[in-house]
């Protein structure tokens, strides 16, 4: 979700982009660029993700399945839940900035 939400952040190649030891997120230190560690699941389950949200990411759009959430894979509804949990605490994050 960080990669997904900051792309700028990790646009440069392998060397982190002040020099030091790695991309820290959420205090977990990277060595090699996050993006790099991404899939095209991953990808996919954020486009997915971004489907779902409507303006300023508050909200539901249409699910990715026909139907209600009873009729939603029970583990993409706990994919987006977790996405939906990430995206507010990185916006936290930005607000205390």
């Amino acid at each position: 979700m960080t990669v997904a939400r900051r792309p700028e952040d990790f646009a440069g190649g392998d060397a982190p982009p002040d020099g030091g030891e790695g991309w820290r997120i959420g205090g977990e230190i990277y060595d090699t660029n996050p993006k790099r560690l991404l899939t095209r699941d991953d990808e996919e389950m954020v486009r997915i993700w971004s489907w779902t949200r409507t303006g300023d990411m508050g909200g539901a759009r249409p699910l990715p399945d026909r139907g209600g959430i009873q009729d939603q894979a029970a583990v993409m509804m706990d994919a987006i839940r977790i996405m939906d949990h990430q995206f507010y605490a990185l916006s936290e994050r930005d607000k205390a900035r």
